[in-house]
């Protein structure tokens, strides 16, 4: 019982000071001529930051893809290779002294 008093008094003052701190924020006003022309600035340059990244971003993405698909041609070599000294006996270990019948 003594906790829900407790966070009930703590929620009230809580609000208290949100509604005391929003009443004394200072309410300058702009003409709506600045506030777009600063929201259009600041969107514009944001657009231009997000397409530079996106750029970037392809580049890395095609550097990445390339040297995947380079492994991937180097892993179908080695793995020729090692089929090739598996056949050829390299790593098969001894043949046995009678085969099986």
């Amino acid at each position: 019982m003594g906790r829900w008093i407790a966070t009930l008094v703590g929620v009230a003052l809580a609000a208290l000071a949100g509604y005391m701190v929003g009443k004394q924020a200072p309410t300058e006003s702009l003409p709506l001529e600045q506030i777009s022309t600063r929201g259009s600035e600041s969107i514009t340059s944001e657009l231009r930051a997000l397409r530079e990244d996106n750029r970037q971003l392809r580049q890395r993405l095609d550097q990445l893809t390339r040297e995947q698909e380079r492994l991937a041609q180097e892993n179908e070599i080695l793995r020729k290779q090692q089929t090739t000294d598996r056949l050829l006996g390299g790593s098969g270990g001894e043949l046995p002294a009678n085969p099986p019948k």
